[in-house]
């Protein structure tokens, strides 16, 4: 499967009072449809999100990846990719694509242990959601790419179209956004701005 270079992590909280389904619409198709979504969401039910991610699926061009986080079940169910906590417990069983989140050199070995296909690493740099709070920083990024080898590696916290193109230059191949895009006034404007920031 083709690991898209930007990911949408996506809720309804984050979407401004917007459906959910809209605004990642939108988003896809402001980069023709090279998007990852990974649905995050805590609160639904696997009926009412199964529901969400169908309406979804009808609408997003064919190349989006879709995944989601922490429902193994569901991920297998639907034919789409699971997104693992750093904490989560190894699945069992085959998937459309499987990611893990990293924060430290224990967690890698973790996410090389999976086989995953990709690991998000963070968080980079300071965030809305976390105001004061530092991030790990771009040496720590490159230290987790390091470790991690040939797993593709996307960094999230503070992602931007200023500090996006500063990430993959130490190595990341992609980043992972939330607010950044679901919160925008203009979901596909501000997918395709954050992809075209993108070094090459």
């Amino acid at each position: 499967m083709i690991l898209h270079r930007l990911m949408l992590i996506a809720d309804q909280r984050g979407t401004n009072g917007r459906p959910l389904p809209d605004v990642i619409v939108r988003a896809a198709n402001g980069v023709g449809g090279r998007l990852m979504v990974q649905f995050r969401e805590r609160e639904l039910s696997d009926a009412e999100l199964i529901a969400v991610i169908r309406a979804v699926q009808r609408r997003v061009p064919p190349q989006t990846v879709l995944m989601v986080n922490n429902r193994p079940d569901l991920a297998r169910a639907m034919e789409i990719g699971l997104h693992l906590p750093a904490a989560a417990e190894s699945p069992g069983g085959q998937y459309a694509l499987v990611g893990r989140s990293v924060h430290d050199e224990s967690e890698a070995e973790i996410a090389l242990g999976d086989d995953v296909d990709y690991a998000i690493v963070g968080t980079i740099f300071e965030t809305e959601s976390h105001p004061g709070q530092v991030g790990a920083g771009l040496e720590h990024l490159s230290a987790m790419r390091d470790l991690l080898g040939n797993v593709a590696c996307y960094g999230i916290g503070g992602m931007t179209i200023e500090t996006a193109p500063a990430a993959i230059e130490a190595g990341a191949w992609g980043v992972a956004v939330r607010s950044a895009i679901l919160s925008a006034d203009d979901p596909s404007e501000a997918a395709y701005r954050l992809h075209s920031s993108l070094p090459a």
